[in-house]
Order: C-alpha cells, then sequence, then structure tokens
C-alpha cells in the first residue's frame, strides 16, 4: 500500500495560531521538513489549508477544509475531510487510516518545521487580553523570558487543552517540546477567573467535531452550569458535578481534545476555590465583571408578614419559612423565575444586584 503525508494547518488550538505563521514566515524550512519525512516513508505530500488561504510555493497537492478543527490532526478526521465529509476523528490509536488506497500520515507545520531544523526550539503564541505574539524560543527556557508575569492573576499553559497555573509556578516553569506549550495565555488582576471559563468554555463547544457524546454534551452542558455561576443562578452542587463528569469525559471521550478540554475548568476551580465559591454562594464577583443583568430576589424582612403564599409558589422549594415568621429564600436553589412575586400580596419579595442584610435563621415576623 502506497503512503500519503498531509501537512495538516488546520488543527490549532485556538489560543495557539502558530500554522499559518510558520506558512507565511518559514515556508521553506517547513517545506523542506515535509519532503524529508515523504521521502523517508515514500509518501506523496497533501497540504491540507483552510478554505480562503492561499500559500505559494508548495511542493505537493493542495486541498481545502471547509472549518479548523483540533481533531484535524488525527488521520481519520482528516481522511474523512479529504473525502468530502465533516472531520471525525477514531479513537483506536493503532488504526490504519486509508484515503485514495494509500495509507494516511499527519503531521503539522511545526513538526515539519522541527524535521527540518531539529527540535531544539519550538514556537510559542503569548496571548495577552486582545494581543497575540508567536515566539520562537530554546525549548528549556524559562516561561518568565517568554511573558511577562509582573502583573499576572493566572497563567493558562496549554490552550483549550491546557490547565491554569499561578503566576510562582509559572516562573519556575521550562518549555519543552511538547504540544503543551504551544500557547501561553497571561490573565491580569482585574480579569474574573469564572467568566474567563465561560469564554474557554464557549470555544471548547466551537471547537468539539460532535462525534463522541461525552464531549459534545460535556462541553455544552458546561458552559451552561458556568455561566449559570455569573448570573446568580448557580447550584452549590455544580463545582462537584463538573469535576465528577470530567473524570468520565477524560476517559471515555475519542480525541486528545475531548479527554483534555476539561482541564482549563477543573484546574481554574482548584486554583480559585475562594472566587468561585463567591459566585456560586455570595453571587459576587469582586472584579465586577459578573450579575450586570443578575436578578437576585430576597424577601424584605421589614415587609413580610409570614402567610406562606410564596413557599406555595415556589417550584424550586426554595423558600424557607412557616406561618409568623419572616420568609427566607435559599440563593443556591433560587433559579430566578419570579413566581414568588407574582404571589406575594405584600410586594415584599424584591430584587438587588446585592443582597441587604438578611435574616441567617428563623426569625418571628417584626422581630428583625
Amino acid at each position: 500500500m502506497k503512503n500519503l503525508l498531509v501537512v495538516s494547518c488546520v488543527s490549532d488550538d485556538v489560543k495557539a495560531p502558530i500554522s499559518m505563521y510558520l506558512m507565511n514566515n518559514y515556508l521553506e524550512d517547513v517545506v523542506a521538513g515535509a519532503n524529508k519525512q515523504a521521502k523517508e516513508i515514500d509518501a506523496d505530500i497533501i497540504y491540507l489549508l483552510l478554505e480562503g488561504d492561499k500559500v505559494e510555493g508548495l511542493d505537493g497537492e493542495v486541498r481545502y477544509a471547509k472549518t479548523t478543527s483540533p481533531t484535524l490532526n488525527n488521520p481519520y478526521a482528516v481522511a474523512q475531510v479529504l473525502s468530502g465529509n465533516l472531520p471525525r476523528p477514531m479513537i483506536q490509536d493503532d488504526y490504519v487510516t486509508v484515503y485514495d488506497d494509500k495509507a494516511v500520515s499527519v503531521i503539522t507545520p511545526e513538526v515539519a518545521y522541527g524535521i527540518k531544523n531539529g527540535f531544539e526550539e519550538r514556537f510559542v503564541a503569548v496571548n495577552s487580553g486582545d494581543k497575540t505574539e508567536i515566539k520562537r524560543v530554546a525549548v528549556g527556557t524559562a516561561l518568565s523570558e517568554v511573558a511577562s508575569l509582573d502583573d499576572a492573576k493566572a497563567v493558562l499553559i496549554g490552550g483549550l487543552k491546557g490547565s491554569f497555573v499561578t503566576p510562582e509556578e509559572a516562573s519556575s516553569t521550562k518549555i519543552d517540546a511538547t504540544e503543551k506549550f504551544s500557547s501561553i495565555s497571561i490573565y491580569g488582576q482585574d480579569q474574573c477567573i469564572v467568566e474567563t471559563c465561560v469564554q474557554l468554555m464557549n470555544e471548547a463547544y466551537k471547537a468539539s467535531c460532535g462525534k463522541c457524546v461525552l464531549c459534545r454534551e460535556g462541553t455544552s452542558q458546561f458552559r451552561q452550569i458556568v455561566t449559570e455561576m455569573t448570573t446568580g443562578k448557580a447550584k452549590a452542587t455544580d463545582v462537584d458535578l463538573i469535576k465528577e463528569v470530567s473524570e468520565l469525559i477524560t476517559v471515555g471521550a475519542y480525541c486528545p481534545f475531548g479527554q483534555s478540554m476539561t482541564r482549563p475548568l477543573t484546574s481554574a476551580m482548584e486554583i480559585f476555590a475562594e472566587e468561585f465559591n463567591d459566585h456560586i454562594k455570595k453571587k459576587t464577583c469582586k472584579c465586577g465583571k459578573c450579575y450586570k443583568a443578575a436578578a437576585l430576589y430576597y424577601i424584605d424582612p421589614d415587609e413580610c408578614i409570614g402567610c406562606g403564599d410564596c413557599i406555595d409558589a415556589c417550584p424550586e422549594e426554595a423558600i424557607e419559612g412557616k406561618d409568623g415568621f419572616i420568609h427566607m429564600i435559599d440563593q443556591d436553589l433560587c433559579e430566578q423565575c419570579g413566581k414568588c412575586v407574582g404571589a406575594c400580596d405584600e410586594g415584599c419579595i424584591k430584587t438587588a444586584t446585592k443582597l441587604p442584610k438578611l435574616p441567617k435563621k428563623r426569625t418571628k415576623v417584626g422581630k428583625f
């Protein structure tokens, strides 16, 4: 059987747009590395680009994909795209993928560059705010020499498949040749980590190819749960739920992206547990980024007559109290549906972005 080598320029992490940077700035090295690899395995070459990308001087056939996808470094997914189908990876590592009667191998432009020049250096996308800068660095270089950590609150190493670390841990980290260091994202002191995780989970949801249920539904559920953390709708049990489901996804997802996409969120929850706790239980965001549209319902203790009508109206059983005692809303259970407001003839159920002083234990009407 003949061989086919595909240089995939469409599998970059959204945080690491390295492939086309190399194609535009180090094309001769990429082509030389691809030719060297193709000669070694006796393969024809196809360059897989995104529709609209134009690169002159390629030594091989050029084909186009309609979308980028982190699965497009998987031979089976690449073969599907070459056949005009959606990118879908094959879970088995030893699965031999065939396209046009040829066994498919896949490399990225960075790997081709390394084949030509050795792997003693690599390219790193440094993200800070809306700015992305791609740097060529020697393997073994301290991360602190590549990115400024002076005002850093958190550092995400590895993009959508990576993990958050503290600036202190990042400072002592040395860059190696693995995919882990394809991107370094710096988040400043003014950044809300929970809101940042919303953005990351939205990006993970868009990047999921949708083949396996665990990744498809996991990214969907995670982005919904984390979004609820920023709008006052999260439950106290959500953190444990995310951790439990993440373990299942890591074991059962089909491809490395699906298996790893939970790491940014779970690592953030571990390092910034207090910040997540503030969002979930206290309904507060110290950075002032969240809750701008959140309606937190509470019962005015000075006006409540303890009639029980709101208790009967609440579908979540989130209101505590009995006749003659001030009723209290459990914010962890409240879904902000507003049904209690319509049930209260006294008009004592109100909304606020920050809760006032309220009873913490059962208190008789008029005694608070």
